[in-house]
């Protein structure tokens, strides 16, 4: 089953086109990576799909549906890990999820339980009670992709999810993104880590000045450019080498 599809989407900024013109589509239970050096258009993408950027043309449809067409823009079959964290700095680790879980209306009985179960998820149960400035960025990190999990999406997107994080924090969050994915959870993530487009995409999109300049399994377009793995790959396709 299809979870989303992009279809011809663009995003100007006056006379500047961050992003022009790119379809793509994800299935269930796949993870799409998305690379691109700073600037390509990876992000202004994911915004546009999570309804934080206004889309200039195109469509976004979400199980079927376009984004356009739904009251909540979608957000309620979505888990969102931006780049910036957002967490209520004044709150528990424990508080900040329920006081995000109260947006999607669910009881605070079911919602204390989901929290409690995400955050054994997550490896942070014994930091419920913890201020998150007790915490390590790694661990804020974890927060964060717990409370995107909150309203049980069939689709979470990443955007830089580990930037900054030492390898062990890394791992941590990559094997419960794999757990998801085992789910039946679709994913799309973007990261500047070859090692964690290996660990974790089906496929792989290369953006380039916001436009997509190939995409396919990992193993094909190494095949198809006869690169000896991604880095050189990356560095042909955004004219770097």
């Amino acid at each position: 089953m299809e979870t989303l599809r992009v279809a011809s989407l663009s995003k100007k900024y006056g006379d500047y086109s961050a992003v022009k013109d790119i379809s793509f589509s994800v299935s269930e239970g796949e993870c799409l990576g998305i690379l691109g050096v700073n600037g390509a258009g990876k992000t202004t993408t994911l915004k546009m799909i999570y309804s934080a950027n206004k889309i200039t043309s195109g469509d976004v449809y979400i199980l079927g549906k376009n984004i356009s067409t739904l009251a909540d823009r979608g957000k309620t079959n979505l888990g969102i890990v931006a780049q910036e964290d957002m967490l209520d700095t004044t709150l528990t680790v424990f508080e900040n999820l329920i006081a995000h879980g109260i947006c999607y209306g669910i009881k605070l009985g079911e919602l204390k339980a989901r929290t409690q179960k995400l955050l054994k998820f997550v490896q942070l149960a014994e930091y419920a009670n913890k201020m998150i400035s007790e915490l390590s960025g790694g661990m804020k990190r974890r927060v964060v992709l717990a409370r995107a999990l909150l309203n049980e999406p069939e689709m979470i997107i990443l955007d830089e999810p580990t930037v900054g994080l030492d390898i062990q924090s890394r791992n941590i969050i990559w094997n419960k993104l794999k757990m998801l994915k085992k789910q039946g959870v679709s994913i799309v993530i973007t990261s500047h880590y070859m090692n964690e487009i290996e660990f974790l995409a089906d496929r792989l999109l290369i953006i380039d000045s916001g436009v997509i300049k190939d995409e396919g399994t990992i193993t094909g377009l190494l095949d198809k450019y006869q690169e000896k793995d991604m880095e050189e790959l990356f560095l042909r396709l955004t004219n770097n080498k």
